[in-house]
C-alpha cells in the first residue's frame, strides 16, 4: 500500500491544530491556570476524581497496582478501581512535573481534542470528505453532553474520542481483512473499553452491527466468508481481550471484594436508574436550561444531565437521506436511531412523566437487555448512550457535506454556516453550562502537620460530593481518613458512639448541651477510635452554622486538645 500524500498529512495535521484550538476555547476558564483551577462545578465529582488520578500515580511509583488503598474508609481500607485509571495513566508524567490538578485538567484539554480528531478521521474515512470530515469533528467536539459532564468533573466520560477511533479500526480491517488490520481493530477497542466501560460497551454493539451487516451481505452474494476474514476476527478479538481482559478483571473483582468501597449492585443500579437518571423524551430536542432529571431539584445536587442533540446538528444530518447518498447513509441512521432508543432507559419518560400502558409504565429495549445481560445490569446511566447517536449523526453530517458537494453546491459556505450554528447552539443555547464551570480549593497549610493517624474531617453534614475537598485535604496531610468517595456516612463514624455524638450536634438546633450526657460510652467510643488509629480531628468553620460550629467546638475542648485554630478551621488531637 502506498503511503499517503504529503498534502494528506498535512491536511491531517492542520485538522489536529484545528481541534486543539478548540479544546483551548472550552478549556478557557482554566487554560493559564492548570495547577491551581480545576474544570468542574466544585459541588460536583470534581475532588473525588483529582484525588484518583493522584492515588494512581503514587501506586504506580511505589509499584503497586491501583487496586487497594489504605487512605480511604478509615481504619479498614477498601479494594478500589479509580474509574478514570486510563486517564490518570495517560497523564501519569504530567502529574510528576505539574501535579494532580494539571494532570485532570490537560486530560481533558487531550480528550476533547481527541474527541474532534477521532470522528474527523471516521468521518472522513465514510464520506471521503475531508469538509465534512471536519465538521463532524467539530459537532461532535462541541457535544452538549460532552460539556455537561464536564461541567459534573466526570473526568471519564470526556474520554469519547476513542468510540470512532475504534468504529474506524474495525471498519478499516473488515474492508479488506488481514491479521494485521485485526490487531489494530482490537487493539483501539480494547483501549475504548478501557477508557471508559460504557464506550467499550458502545463500540463492541456498532461492532457487532457491522459484523452481522457484513455477514448478511455474503449471505445475500451466496459467498463464504474468506480465511483472511476469520483469521482478522481472531485477532481482533484476541488483540481486545489481551488489552481490556486484565484491566476489566481488575475492575470487576474490586466492585465485589468484601471491603468494595465503590459497588454496582443490580439493586441500586435499578433504583437509580428510574428513580435518578430517567431521559425525558423531551429533553432531547428543546433548548434552553431543560434537566431530565433535575437532580437540583429532585435531590439538592448540582450534578447536570445533558442529553440535547441539537437541531443544527439533527436536520442537517438527516437531510442526507434525502440525497442518492441515502443508500450509504442507511446504516448510520438506524446506529443513531439503535443509541437513541438505548438512551430513553428501561422506560419512556414524556413531559415529566412515565408513559403508561395497561396499568404499567411503557417498556423500551434497554428493560429487556438490563434483564438478560450482565453488563446491561450495571448499567445506570442510560442517558450516556446519547453520544453513541451524537457519532451517528456525526458521520451523517459529514456524508451531507459530500452530498452537497456533488451536486456542485457551496461547500465551504454550508461548513461555515453550519459551525457556526453548531457551536452556537451547543454553547449557548442548549442545557449545557458556558463558559465551563471551574472549581478552587486553598487547603490550610496547617494540615501538612497532621501525622501519624487518621484524620476525621467535620463538618459531615454537607453534600456528599462536596466532601471531595476532604480528599484533596487527604492528599496533603497523607492520612487515612474514614469517607469513601460517594458514601453517605461512613460506617466507623455512625457505629461508635463518640463519632456519632459529633455528627449528632451538626444536626441539633439545641443552644446548649443537655445537663447529663452519656459520659461512658462517649469515652468509650473515644478510645476506641483512638485504638483504631484516630489522631486528628479539623474542624472547617466555614462549611458549618454558627451554632454548629460552637456547640461541637465547645464540646471537643472537653475530650480532646486543640492544636490549631487558624486558615479557617480549628483542629483537635486525641489522647489517650
Amino acid at each position: 500500500m502506498k503511503p499517503p500524500p504529503a498534502r494528506s498529512w498535512l491536511g491531517h495535521l492542520g485538522a489536529a491544530l484545528l481541534f486543539i484550538g478548540l479544546a483551548c476555547w472550552q478549556m478557557g476558564p482554566v487554560l493559564w491556570q492548570l495547577q491551581t483551577e480545576a474544570i468542574g462545578h466544585p459541588g460536583n465529582d470534581v475532588w473525588n476524581h483529582i484525588w484518583g488520578y493522584a492515588f494512581v500515580a503514587e501506586s504506580l511509583a511505589d509499584g503497586k497496582l491501583p487496586i487497594h488503598t489504605d487512605l480511604l474508609t478509615w481504619p479498614q481500607g477498601g479494594a478500589l478501581w479509580f474509574i478514570d485509571t486510563f486517564n490518570a495513566v495517560l497523564t501519569w508524567p504530567i502529574q510528576w512535573v505539574a501535579g494532580p490538578i494539571a494532570a485532570y485538567n490537560l486530560s481533558y484539554l487531550i480528550n476533547f481534542a481527541l474527541a474532534g480528531l477521532g470522528c474527523y478521521l471516521l468521518a472522513l474515512s465514510v464520506s471521503g470528505s475531508r469538509a465534512g470530515a471536519l465538521l463532524a469533528g467539530i459537532a461532535f467536539q462541541t457535544a452538549p453532553h460532552m460539556l455537561g459532564q464536564a461541567y459534573n468533573g466526570i473526568s471519564e466520560t470526556l474520554a469519547i474520542g476513542w468510540l470512532p477511533l475504534a468504529l474506524l479500526g474495525a471498519r478499516w480491517a473488515v474492508q479488506q481483512p488481514s491479521r494485521k488490520r485485526g490487531l489494530i481493530a482490537g487493539l483501539m477497542l480494547g483501549l475504548c473499553g478501557v477508557a471508559n466501560w460504557y464506550y467499550g460497551l458502545f463500540a463492541g454493539m456498532a461492532i457487532i452491527g457491522l459484523m452481522v451487516r457484513e455477514a448478511y451481505r455474503h449471505w445475500w452474494r451466496r459467498a463464504r466468508p474468506s480465511p483472511e476474514l476469520l483469521w482478522m476476527l481472531l485477532c481482533m478479538g484476541a488483540a481486545t481481550l489481551l488489552i481490556a481482559g486484565p484491566p476489566f478483571m481488575a475492575f470487576r473483582s474490586t466492585m465485589s471484594a468484601a471491603d468494595a468501597i465503590v459497588t454496582r449492585d443490580p439493586s441500586f443500579v435499578w433504583s437509580t436508574l428510574v428513580l435518578h437518571n430517567m431521559t425525558d423524551v423531551v429533553s432531547l430536542f428543546r433548548p434552553g436550561k431543560f434537566y431530565s432529571p433535575d437532580l437540583k431539584v429532585r435531590f439538592g445536587e448540582d450534578l447536570i444531565v445533558v442529553v440535547y442533540l441539537g437541531h443544527a446538528l439533527i436536520w442537517p444530518a438527516l437531510a442526507v437521506l434525502m440525497t442518492h447518498l441515502r443508500g450509504r447513509a442507511t446504516s448510520w441512521a438506524w446506529l443513531a436511531a439503535g443509541f437513541l432508543v438505548l438512551t430513553l432507559g428501561p422506560f419512556l419518560f414524556v413531559g415529566g412523566s412515565y408513559v403508561e400502558i395497561l396499568g404499567g409504565w411503557l417498556p423500551l429495549p434497554f428493560l429487556g437487555l438490563h434483564e438478560a445481560i450482565p453488563m446491561f445490569s450495571r448499567i445506570s446511566h442510560a442517558y450516556r448512550f446519547v453520544m453513541g447517536t451524537t457519532l451517528a449523526l456525526c458521520v451523517l453530517l459529514a456524508l451531507m457535506v459530500r452530498a452537497v458537494r456533488i451536486q456542485g453546491g457551496p461547500v465551504w459556505a454550508v461548513v461555515a454556516v453550519l459551525t457556526v450554528l453548531r457551536v452556537g447552539e451547543s454553547f449557548y443555547g442548549s442545557s449545557a453550562v458556558f463558559p465551563l464551570a471551574h472549581s478552587s480549593l486553598q487547603i490550610p497549610s496547617v494540615m501538612a502537620d497532621l501525622q501519624d493517624g487518621a484524620v476525621l474531617d467535620l463538618p459531615v453534614a454537607v453534600p456528599v460530593l462536596n466532601r471531595g475537598q476532604y480528599s484533596i485535604g487527604q492528599l496533603v496531610h497523607g492520612q487515612p481518613i474514614p469517607y469513601g468517595l460517594n458514601d453517605p456516612i461512613p460506617p466507623p463514624i455512625a457505629a461508635n458512639h463518640f463519632l456519632s455524638f459529633l455528627v449528632e450536634m451538626e444536626w441539633s438546633r439545641a443552644h446548649s448541651f443537655p445537663s447529663t450526657l452519656p459520659w461512658l460510652d462517649l469515652e468509650l467510643g473515644r478510645q476506641a477510635a483512638i485504638d483504631d488509629g484516630l489522631k486528628w480531628i479539623v474542624l472547617h468553620e466555614e462549611l458549618y452554622p454558627e451554632a454548629s460550629f460552637n456547640r461541637v467546638s465547645r464540646f471537643l475542648d472537653m475530650v480532646a486538645t486543640p492544636t490549631h485554630h487558624t486558615e479557617g478551621v480549628r483542629i483537635y488531637r486525641l489522647e489517650p
